[in-house]
């Protein structure tokens, strides 16, 4: 029955190598045995071993994130698979395809006290987009080798691509009883994401042509040419564009503004048509902008048909794909009036005007500190910006003399756990320099993916802005709510690290930075993996905030 097992799942692992997965993600384990060793022996997959479950599973999310592909993940029964379902969790919400293999303990072992052995059935629930409970029967191995073409299109192909989660239970003895056996490749077409273009759908957007129109932009799984066409359109309409960094679409020409969310209540500027792409947008400006924009026409650009937005406020819902949509388009739009574009990007450069006045007289905060990562970094280097401050901080410090470049952020959940490890999984599923920026909390939550970055050989930079705690609590009505709430103790969560001294004990490069222009010299010397601590006077930056949010119009 081994041999058979192993039969089993090296076909598993054949067929999903031909559907285009590359990396599988490895928690060492027992009862996973078959797969791991049956994934380790197939040609043409990448393995990375994680220690840590949680650690893996963020790992996995950040290369498939990253390079567009499904990836695998694998690991032993029990807890070890609990772990894995912040991962999925956040792969459900934004749309990114991991292939999770838990191992398990058999029928008969199940309910009977057997160690490592939880409820595993479903047990990520709605989370995952497709189940299946293995047989422990291998009689037939092609069953398997369907199986995994089925998995990674179900990741993958369709509007809304996710995870997919197979769960498979083993007998002993686990180890191999002979050879392992070894498929060679079999052709195959890579599964790839359908990103459907509807006719209907480019009539009904070239029929506002010549109106005033404003895109509204979140995050965009999209490349350089994708973006490319989306800004292209944006100039044969003559429409705005107000942007989020993880949009892709920043530094992309002028009508993709800077500064846009300081003017967003202006009445002069209000649209006749508002055109949202992506997800929902990581600025609360803009969130509040487009749940009370009056424009008549407000269209909802999604290709996964999720429709995801909180104020229910769109008349017409388009499930095409942005860039092609947008790309097929361009060449049929009437232009709106030359005024209206030149309203949004004078006023939009006025605001970016009045903030950098702010930046430039004060101290190294958060926000100067976006604005100077932005101007540092190469052009080639991607960044990773966690959840809470630092995207909203990248969105709103985008400075109008920064380059285009690929921002990612795990904005599905909007959790901050695992920052450290999808940027590490991003990294080397990019097998490129990548930059993540995560607040003091953020990095402590995932000291386990530093540990794994240290032992590792990505190019991986982490800039740290330490304001001592959570600092964005201070921004909630909470902060004011007097003794009885015990803000230090249960929110502000002060922790006194000394992260130089963390960083030591991994064995990992530190700098320090405390002015703008060690930042840049930091950010330019950094090679391999290395921690850059910005401390952050909590204080200042709180009062700095109120000071740049007085601004907006």
């Amino acid at each position: 029955m081994t041999d058979l097992a192993y039969r089993a799942t090296g076909r598993f692992w054949a067929e999903l190598a031909a559907c285009g997965v590359a990396d599988v993600v490895v928690s060492p384990g027992s009862r996973s045995t078959p797969l791991a060793v049956g994934a380790r022996n197939q040609e043409g997959l990448r393995i990375t071993v994680q220690l840590d479950e949680r650690v893996a599973g963020f790992c996995a999310l950040g290369m498939a994130k990253a390079s567009g592909r499904p990836v695998a993940l694998v690991c032993t029964s029990g807890t070890a698979a609990a772990n894995y379902l912040p991962a999925v969790a956040e792969a459900h919400h934004s749309g990114v395809p991991l292939v999770v293999c838990t191992a398990d303990r058999p029928p008969e072992l199940r309910d009977t006290g057997a160690g490592q052995t939880i409820d595993q059935v479903k047990l990520y629930g709605g989370h995952v987009r497709w189940y299946a409970e293995m047989p422990c029967d291998f009689d037939h191995p092609d069953y398997f080798a369907r199986l995994a073409v089925r998995a990674a299109t179900m990741a993958a192909a369709g509007p809304d691509p996710g995870p997919v989660h197979l769960n498979w239970p083993f007998r002993k003895p686990l180890e191999p009883q002979g050879p392992v056996p070894r498929f060679p490749p079999t052709p195959g077409q890579p599964v790839a994401p359908v990103r459907p273009l509807a006719d209907a759908d480019v009539e009904a957007l070239c029929r506002l042509g010549g109106r005033r129109g404003l895109i509204v932009a979140g995050a965009l799984d999209v490349d350089d040419a994708g973006a490319a066409a989306i800004a292209a359109f944006a100039e044969a309409a003559g429409w705005p564009v107000v942007a989020d960094a993880g949009s892709q679409l920043r530094g992309r020409g002028p009508l993709v503004l800077d500064g846009a969310e300081g003017v967003l209540s202006r009445a002069d500027l209000a649209p006749d048509v508002l055109v949202r792409l992506g997800g929902p947008s990581s600025n609360r400006a803009v969130i509040e902008f487009a749940g009370s924009c009056p424009a008549s026409d407000r269209l909802l650009v999604d290709p996964r048909r999720r429709w995801q937005d909180p104020s229910f406020g769109w008349t017409a819902a388009l499930p095409s794909d942005p860039a092609s949509l947008l790309d097929a388009a361009a060449g049929q739009m009437a232009p709106a009036d030359d005024a209206w574009a030149l309203s949004w990007i004078d006023a939009a450069a006025a605001a970016w005007d009045r903030v950098e006045a702010v930046l430039g007289s004060g101290d190294l905060l958060e926000p100067l500190l976006a604005a100077t990562l932005l101007r540092a970094l190469p052009p080639e280097v991607s960044l990773y910006a966690s959840s809470s401050m630092p995207v909203r901080d990248v969105t709103s410090f985008w400075p109008s003399d920064a380059l285009p470049r690929r921002v990612l952020s795990n904005r599905g959940a909007n959790g901050i756990d695992g920052v450290v490890s999808s940027a590490l999984g991003a990294a080397q599923g990019l097998d490129q320099p990548v930059t993540a920026l995560v607040g003091d909390v953020a990095l402590l939550h995932d000291i386990g993916g530093l540990l794994a970055a240290s032992l590792s050989d990505a190019d991986l930079t982490v800039v740290v802005p330490n304001n001592g705690g959570g600092g964005i609590f201070s921004l909630l009505p909470v902060a004011d709510g007097g003794p009885e709430v015990h803000f230090e103790e249960l929110f502000h969560t002060p922790h006194g690290v000394d992260l130089g001294e963390l960083a030591g004990g991994l064995g990992i490069a530190y700098y320090r930075a405390e002015q703008a222009d060690d930042l840049a010299e930091a950010v330019s010397s950094a090679t391999g993996v290395a921690v850059i601590e910005v401390p952050i006077d909590h204080a200042a930056a709180m009062k700095q905030r109120k000071q740049l949010a007085g601004l907006a119009e």
